[in-house]
């Protein structure tokens, strides 16, 4: 009986704590910083009953995605919204009127040939890799860590300069080469201690872990990027289609 009275309480239609989790995430997602959150409002948006509200706005402020002060309410924190079906530099992204994403080089080294990237990068004799570490920061804040690996002559090794270069950047207007598709991977890391240090979150925190393999329009891979992002600032959008 008081699970019929529950479900059919104009308030609680939808009183699921995970339901309204996702709803609410997804909507403070790409929403503008500092905006105010009203448990009585998001209880009718969200048609979840104030404590089922209430406990979403606390595991999201465990999370980093909203703050909560005294006399200053919950707030959205806000994050980047990145287009996942895109390749951009980082100095086209957002690729609105929000900041642009730096890269500040923290690393550049010629580490060899190390057999898994001569493989995803199907090198062969003479050609050496080149390592780019570095960090992407927007409107002031770290939201992450990249690594690139580039095959490289050892002429080309020489000449490239990777200082505020991301590795999109190198390809295009250092070493001359049209990028073409990108093959894509995206998966839920945690922070370890070294990355939880390079961008200001706590150990075991939730992270994006991103990889491209990035393309010449010939179909010959050119490099391998992988990207650690703050899960509480960066989200991902794309169009898909469903085929026949």
């Amino acid at each position: 009986m008081l699970y019929q009275r529950q479900r059919h309480s104009p308030d609680r239609l939808n009183n699921s704590q995970r339901r309204t989790y996702d709803l609410l995430r997804s909507s403070i997602l790409s929403t503008s910083k500092s905006l105010l959150l009203v448990e009585r409002e998001l209880t009718d948006a969200l048609s979840a009953s104030r404590g089922t509200v209430r406990a979403v706005l606390q595991q999201l402020a465990r999370e980093g995605l909203v703050t909560r002060e005294p006399k200053n309410g919950t707030r959205a924190t806000g994050s980047l919204l990145l287009p996942l079906d895109e390749l951009r530099t980082m100095a086209q992204l957002p690729g609105d009127c929000s900041p642009p994403v730096e890269s500040r080089t923290i690393e550049c080294r010629p580490v060899g040939c190390p057999p898994v990237v001569r493989d995803r990068l199907r090198l062969t004799a003479g050609w050496n890799v080149l390592m780019i570490e570095s960090l992407m920061v927007h409107d002031g804040l770290t939201i992450g860590v990249a690594v690139g690996y580039i095959g490289v002559s050892e002429s080309q090794s020489r000449r490239i300069d990777a200082e505020g270069q991301d590795v999109i950047s190198i390809l295009e207007r250092q070493l001359g080469i049209r990028i073409g598709p990108s093959r894509t991977t995206v998966s839920a890391v945690t922070a370890d201690e070294e990355t939880a240090d390079l961008i200001g979150v706590d150990i075991g925190a939730p992270l994006i872990w991103l990889e491209d393999v990035l393309e010449d329009q010939e179909g010959r891979p050119r490099a391998l990027s992988q990207l650690r992002l703050r899960g509480d600032r960066v989200a991902f959008s794309a169009n898909a289609r469903r085929t026949a």
